[in-house]
């Protein structure tokens, strides 16, 4: 959709749409948990149910625009489920994105999914259903693409009925890892009034450090990375940033010519990083040697004034300290994003005095051998905190041995259900209209934590017992 006639669209639209809502989605084929059980590593649970959405969103310039993704759903309608987000790897085609059933990198969706996840995948700005230049590892589209589409999913599965829990997961591989710290750091430190936690996320094998490690692989003695990437990013900042006035300005024949064409989207990635190769091995050169003498000096100085240097630091997504448990994995024999990234994440988030952050390898992998176990480990690692409970708390009885305390409660306190067994038990919280306003599970010990947004007054609390039926209880939040 032109510019233009998105806003003219969002104008008209703008008394039944806010700033996240899904616009349209399209049901496609279900994955079947038989099929899913011999193309993944993993065992399936489910059958998925997959639909394609377009959402109103922001451009990396912060105007209004429209992105795709996926939603793939568990099929299974007695559970309720968490939601996750997975964040693709770089494509160099707008087509290659998780919301087109044919493209391969959609199985790590359905892999969350068919383990008991609402799985949601942006496509990001300018791929997919969204026109213009993507801005590749640009942090703050990739947030807000990913943000929006988790506020849209929501709404959008209220609206259809499909139950959901608070529980939100995060993850992503390699610019998907950009991503997912991004999208990570912006929800923990920019909390807002569309309430998200993030329950746990793993960042996986992203370029973290785009000032420091990934801008250093322009002066190695070997090619320590495909060289499209470098200058697919150097066009995506100059397209967010204005820095420079043309192609030329930044890069010099022979390379200039190949680049000019992935710009404008004549090649695809795969072939820009291979002529790109063969230009720098034909020429005996360094990955700096495609830049203008000008641009190379600035980049070796690292002059934090000048705007090439300021847009590299802009993108980088590590300093801040995550509070949910957060899992950093690489591998060492990454020849795609060098492994150094994860260690300076670790390093600064616990400096910044983060203790939730664990850092693992899958030892001596190389960028594609490492997701298979980038994937099936942040299932793993997310099986301590995922919480699925049923819609249904079976049949109400009477249990005056089970006392609740405090009570009257604040709402954010911590409630003490004595006399439950030991085990997590589900829960569900009503209003006086005898509407469903939180859901979750307790503790083992009995405990649950009231949710903030419940208002003073009288409420409903409901929640399973042992052998399947449940009891309720009057809650007064003051």
């Amino acid at each position: 959709m032109h510019k233009s006639l998105l806003f003219l669209f969002l104008f008209l639209a703008s008394l039944s749409l806010s700033a996240q809502d899904i616009i349209s989605a399209t049901e496609q084929d279900r994955t079947l948990r038989s099929v899913l059980n011999i193309v993944l590593p993993i065992p399936a649970k489910y059958d998925v149910d997959n639909y394609k959405v377009t959402y109103t969103t922001v451009d990396a310039l912060g105007q209004p625009d429209t992105a795709s993704g996926l939603i793939s759903i568990p099929v299974n309608n007695e559970l309720v489920f968490p939601l996750a987000v997975y964040n693709h790897g770089t494509v160099g085609e707008r087509e290659n994105v998780p919301s087109n059933p044919v493209v391969g990198e959609r199985l790590l969706v359905h892999a969350l999914a068919t383990s008991g996840y609402i799985a949601l995948a942006p496509d990001y700005i300018g791929l997919g259903e969204s026109d213009g230049i993507h801005p590749y590892v640009h942090a703050a589209s990739e947030a807000s693409a990913g943000r929006d589409l988790i506020v849209a999913a929501k709404k959008w599965l209220e609206a259809q009925g499909i139950p959901f829990n608070d529980q939100l997961f995060l993850t992503g591989y390699s610019q998907g890892g950009h991503a997912t710290q991004a999208l990570h750091r912006d929800i923990e430190t920019n909390p807002g009034d569309d309430g998200l936690v993030v329950t746990s996320a793993t960042h996986l094998s992203g370029p973290y450090s785009i000032s420091e490690v990934m801008a250093g692989t322009l002066f190695a003695e070997d090619l320590a990375t495909l060289p499209g990437y470098i200058a697919y990013t150097y066009i995506s900042y100059n397209s967010v940033y204005s820095i420079y006035d043309s192609l030329g300005q930044v890069f010099v024949p022979p390379y200039l010519a190949p680049i000019d064409s992935f710009a404008r989207e004549q090649l695809s990635l795969a072939v820009f990083n291979a002529r790109l190769d063969t230009l720098l091995r034909q020429n005996n050169a360094v990955l700096a040697d495609i830049l203008q003498d000008s641009v190379r000096a600035v980049l070796a100085a690292g002059d934090p004034d000048e705007p090439i240097v300021m847009a590299l630091k802009d993108n980088d997504t590590y300093d801040w300290a995550p509070v949910a448990p957060t899992l950093i994995y690489y591998c060492t024999e990454d020849e795609q994003v060098p492994f150094r990234n994860a260690i300076i994440a670790d390093s600064v988030m616990r400096a910044n005095g983060s203790t939730s952050v664990v850092l693992e390898t899958g030892g001596a992998r190389t960028h594609g051998g490492c997701v298979i176990p980038a994937a099936t480990r942040t299932i793993s690692f997310w099986q301590q905190y995922q919480n699925v409970f049923p819609v249904s708390l079976g049949d109400p009885v009477r249990r005056p041995d089970i006392s609740l305390a405090p009570n009257p409660v604040r709402a954010g306190a911590l409630l003490q259900l004595n006399g439950l067994p030991v085990s997590n038990q589900p829960y569900v919280w009503y209003d006086p209209a005898g509407r469903t306003v939180a859901r979750g599970q307790t503790t083992a010990n009995g405990q649950l934590r009231v949710p903030d947004q419940l208002r003073r007054g009288l409420y409903l609390l409901r929640f399973g017992l042992e052998d399947g039926t449940t009891a309720v209880r009057k809650v007064i939040i003051e």
